[in-house]
């Protein structure tokens, strides 16, 4: 009897608890906690740098009239960055489109290895992948010997880096898509097809324009990383030589994109006899011009994708239906698989075949398993803070009944990972430990937050991708029959959206974990060495290749098992 009347108490506290938190003036406090966070410590800090417009523009002047060459070179590096990242975009959706598809709509042994096996990139930190990819493809001039069956076909900049954006961005191209297309009724494609009309028909008429938002968000996320990444690029340039730093005088030299441009100035400000101060500008430069223009591209990205009318009105029926079997969709299945194995897959891991024939050198497991722990520690957390503040500040966008502010958000939410690593590391260290806006207790809690402010964007995307797919008349209907704000989301939103919660969460913290370049902005080389940091030192500084490779393997494993062990939680939890 008594447990009866505990439980009876215990409904009516959490009834009443429920009906405190789904209170207007509750949920407005909560959105403006979840706005305010995001102003504060993830957008300020990442633009603190566009500072530099007023406050050093004379720098400015004085680099551009000292040396108009730098102009120049400016431009040339933004424009191989953006050449890259649009050729990589549109491959990626070719190829990924069809891969994401064969996932969701098909039923076969071994789905949940794909999976792993299409994630597994992510799990390599871009370092290591920049020297996988290089040593794969490349040129190597300073590599006596390489493992058996590298090409070494590749001697192109600009080459170089479209491979190895396949590897760094296809995962994120794959998930964002699979996950939005598992939200789409799949009984409109059927009804389609009941109606007569053949699969390639019904998927261009019914389903792809119910998908806009998941090629949007693909699109997105493949723009801000291809745009950048550094650790990758700087290390896959300096395989093949194209990426070099004249100390003598004071120059940056190879065939250099906007981040890697970053990188060699952030070297050279620090180099005695070189003008730190010409440096500083000409970073402030780079990086304002990036930053304006990647803007401006997602912005146009986002508008054509939701805005095109995909379907044509005009239907072919007979080459459709000749298209929609026989062979015509085993070749786009093969090309899709090799595109993923050759171009993809083996690139990534290749580096684990240097171990078999490289030199064996010394290597400090002690700094290597510290590091490890330094970058699941600052993942771990960054990825909690992410889900924790993510997932409303996507329900605001999506559901917030303030359309003007929402769209704002949806375009200022895109800035953290468009600005590149290296300019956001400078940002971020100018903001949290020179200027001293935000008291923080230790460099371990200034590089958590910097961690957030570049992987906050990808749980947003990826959650405001699925909201947008699901049909608002499902939460409103569980509002109609008496459920609470909090309820409807638990009970009806929550299990719909929670592939592309998982999916958010893994990009998140794969991407923590295999960041270099702000970590090395934020707390130099000795302060707190992550594992891509360590594995940079190797390569830059010590020449030691086989220590790298070996380091980057133990990385990969480590970060392979934590990701598994993240599926095999959540298939548990559903």
């Amino acid at each position: 009897m008594r447990e009866g009347q505990g439980d009876t108490r215990n409904r009516r506290l959490s009834q009443r608890l429920l009906a405190f938190l789904s209170r207007r003036p509750i949920i407005a406090t909560w959105y403006g906690a979840v706005l305010l966070y995001f102003f504060l410590l993830v957008l300020l800090p990442t633009l603190f740098v566009l500072s530099f417009v007023f406050t050093g523009w004379q720098a400015i002047q004085g680099l551009l009239s000292a040396r108009p060459e730098v102009l120049g070179t400016i431009g040339s590096a933004i424009l191989l960055s953006y050449q890259t990242a649009i050729i990589v975009t549109l491959v990626d959706l070719v190829f990924g489109l069809p891969l994401a598809w064969f996932l969701v709509r098909r039923a076969f042994r071994g789905k949940s290895l794909l999976n792993t096996l299409i994630d597994s990139p992510l799990a390599v930190p871009t370092a290591g992948l920049g020297f996988s990819v290089a040593l794969f493809w490349g040129v190597t001039p300073f590599l006596d010997f390489k493992p058996f069956g590298s090409l070494g076909l590749v001697s192109s900049g600009l080459l170089i880096l479209i491979l190895l954006h396949f590897t760094t961005t296809f995962p994120y191209m794959v998930r964002s898509l699979s996950a939005i297309l598992k939200e789409i009724d799949i009984d409109y494609e059927i009804a389609a097809r009941a109606s007569g009309a053949s699969k390639l028909t019904a998927t261009r008429t019914v389903t792809l324009p119910l998908f806009r938002s998941g090629i949007a968000t693909g699109a997105t996320l493949v723009l801000a990383k291809a745009l950048s990444d550094t650790g990758g690029v700087v290390t896959a340039l300096t395989t093949i030589g194209k990426f070099g730093v004249n100390t003598a005088d004071c120059r940056a030299e190879g065939e250099l994109n906007g981040t890697a441009l970053i990188a060699a100035w952030k070297t050279l400000s620090d180099v005695a006899g070189c003008q730190s101060s010409e440096f500083t500008a000409g970073l402030a430069l780079v990086a304002i011009l990036m930053i304006v223009s990647a803007l401006a591209l997602l912005v146009v990205v986002k508008i054509l994708t939701m805005r095109a009318r995909i379907p044509m009105k005009r239907i072919f029926p007979t080459w459709e239906k000749r298209l929609s079997r026989g062979i015509a969709p085993r070749i786009r299945d093969g090309a899709t698989f090799f595109f993923l194995i050759f171009l993809v897959l083996i690139p990534s891991f290749f580096l684990i075949g240097f171990l078999l024939v490289g030199s064996p050198e010394p290597i400090e497991w002690n700094t290597l398993y510290r590091s490890i722990y330094f970058s699941f520690m600052i993942a771990g957390v960054a990825t909690a803070i992410d889900l924790a503040l993510g997932i409303p500040m996507a329900i605001f966008i999506v559901r917030g009944g303030m359309r003007r502010l929402g769209r704002a958000m949806d375009v200022l939410v895109n800035v953290p990972y468009i600005v590149p690593s290296a300019a956001l590391g400078i940002s971020l260290s100018l903001f949290f430990t020179q200027q001293r806006l935000v008291p923080v207790p230790s460099l371990f809690f200034i590089v958590t937050l910097a961690h957030v402010a570049f992987t906050f964007p990808f749980v947003v995307r990826n959650v405001t991708g699925a909201l947008e797919g699901l049909d608002p008349a499902m939460e409103e209907t569980a509002r109609s029959l008496g459920a609470r704000p909090l309820q409807s989301f638990r009970r009806v939103t929550f299990p719909i959206i929670k592939a592309s919660i998982l999916a958010g969460a893994i990009m998140a913290f794969t991407r923590s974990v295999g960041e270099t370049g702000a970590t090395l902005a934020v707390a130099g080389r000795e302060a707190i060495i992550t594992a891509p940091v360590y594995i940079v030192n190797l390569i830059l500084e010590e020449q030691n290749f086989y220590a790298a490779a070996l380091a980057t393997t133990v990385l990969i494993s480590v970060s392979a098992t934590a990701m598994l062990l993240m599926r095999y939680i959540t298939r548990r939890a559903r």
